[in-house]
C-alpha cells in the first residue's frame, strides 16, 4: 500500500512539473521582451492600433506555442498513465475471473460429492 502512495505522490509531482516549467519560461520570455523594449527605448503604447495588434500577436505567438507543446507533453503523460491503469485493471479483472471460476468449480464439486 505504501508503494501506491509513493507512486501517487511522484505522479502528483510530475503533474505539477510542466506547468511550473511553463510559468518560469513564460516569465523569462516576458521579462526578456520587456528588457528588450526598455533597452530599445520603445513604448508599445505609442503604436497605432493595427501596429499594436501586430506587435501583440508577434510577442504572444511564442508563448502560445510553448503552452501548446507543454500541453502535448502533459496529455501524452496522462494517456500513458491511463493506459497503465487500464492494463492493471484488466490484469485484476482476469485474476478475479480466475478466482470466481476456481470457487465455482470448487462449489460444484462439494455439492455433487
Amino acid at each position: 500500500m505504501t508503494a501506491g502512495v509513493d507512486t501517487s505522490s511522484d505522479d502528483e509531482r510530475d503533474r505539477r512539473r510542466l506547468p511550473r516549467i511553463g510559468l518560469v519560461l513564460s516569465a523569462i520570455y516576458v521579462a526578456g521582451v520587456a528588457l528588450y523594449l526598455w533597452v530599445q527605448g520603445q513604448n508599445p503604447a505609442d503604436l497605432r492600433l493595427n501596429e499594436l495588434g501586430d506587435f501583440l500577436g508577434g510577442v504572444s505567438s511564442p508563448l502560445a506555442f510553448l503552452w501548446l507543446v507543454l500541453g502535448f507533453f502533459q496529455q501524452s503523460r496522462e494517456i500513458r498513465l491511463s493506459s497503465k491503469a487500464l492494463h492493471l485493471q484488466a490484469a485484476e479483472m482476469k485474476r478475479s475471473v480466475d478466482e470466481h471460476r476456481r470457487l465455482a468449480g470448487g462449489t460444484g464439486e462439494d455439492r455433487s460429492a
